[in-house]
């Protein structure tokens, strides 16, 4: 099904981004949670922006590596050069891919709850709607917020993955992917300050595909944030694939 040697190296290869990552948002997640005079910016700020930023440049940075980064050095002939073919190589990279980009989110979540059960937020407040939510931040809804944010992750991920399969060059992988994440967190963010009241910038946040993410509607209660992780989940099954298929049929200079 996968090869665990390729896992081990690919681990081994990542670990450190990874930590980085996971690390930095769960210390800045803790800090919003946990101190008073800055709670009610947990949504405004890290909910609405830093969530989806560090996962982000993960998966520009990984997925470049995943493949692509390995033609390109040479070091994938050695790998297909051994008992493992294509589509093991394909399924293990997408499983380190989708595995690795939710720890983040699984870790941001544990830690949050962690956090909120000794310093608990009264008034959770969505600004992305419009909507006030009065009531304790429960851990469902923190589990929900982040599961959210972890699908819109992931398509972004699948398509990066895809960029990787597509190309056997490490500069257009980073050219493209760069260039969607880039595209999607400036969007996400100038979107983010029009849900705040600068009514000019608020239609930014249909050009990033952290539109499908909408903790707003998780804290209201609402069902348009699972249709939007439907959605959401597709294209990162369709980039996954694309990716993958691409990669098993296309040549490689080996």
């Amino acid at each position: 099904m996968i090869s665990f040697p390729l896992l081990k190296q690919t681990v081994k290869s990542n670990w450190v981004i990874w930590g980085a990552m996971a690390g930095i948002s769960a210390i800045l997640l803790a800090q919003f949670a946990a101190m008073e005079m800055t709670q009610n910016l947990l949504f405004v700020i890290f909910y609405s922006i830093m969530v989806t930023l560090f996962p982000a440049v993960y998966s520009l940075i990984c997925s470049n590596k995943l493949m692509a980064g390995q033609v390109d050095s040479g070091s994938m002939a050695y790998v297909l050069s051994t008992p493992t073919s294509r589509g093991k190589v394909v399924r293990t990279q997408m499983v380190f891919s989708v595995v690795s980009t939710c720890l983040i989110f699984a870790f941001n979540a544990v830690v949050h709850i962690a956090v909120n059960a000794s310093s608990p937020l009264a008034i959770a407040t969505a600004t992305g709607g419009s909507v006030m939510v009065e009531g304790d931040l429960t851990a469902k809804m923190i589990l929900l917020t982040n599961l959210s944010a972890c699908l819109a992750s992931l398509a972004l991920a699948g398509l990066c993955f895809m960029f990787s399969g597509i190309f056997n060059r490490s500069k257009y992988v980073i050219g493209f992917s760069g260039t969607l994440v880039g595209v999607c967190i400036l969007a996400g963010m100038m979107g983010t300050f029009g849900s705040l009241g600068i009514d000019s910038l608020e239609n930014f946040k249909y050009a990033t595909l952290f539109t499908l993410y909408d903790y707003a509607s998780v804290l209201s209660s609402g069902e348009d944030w699972i249709i939007k992780a439907v959605v959401a989940g597709v294209i990162a099954l369709v980039g996954y694939f694309v990716g993958g298929a691409w990669f098993c049929k296309k040549d490689l200079p080996l």
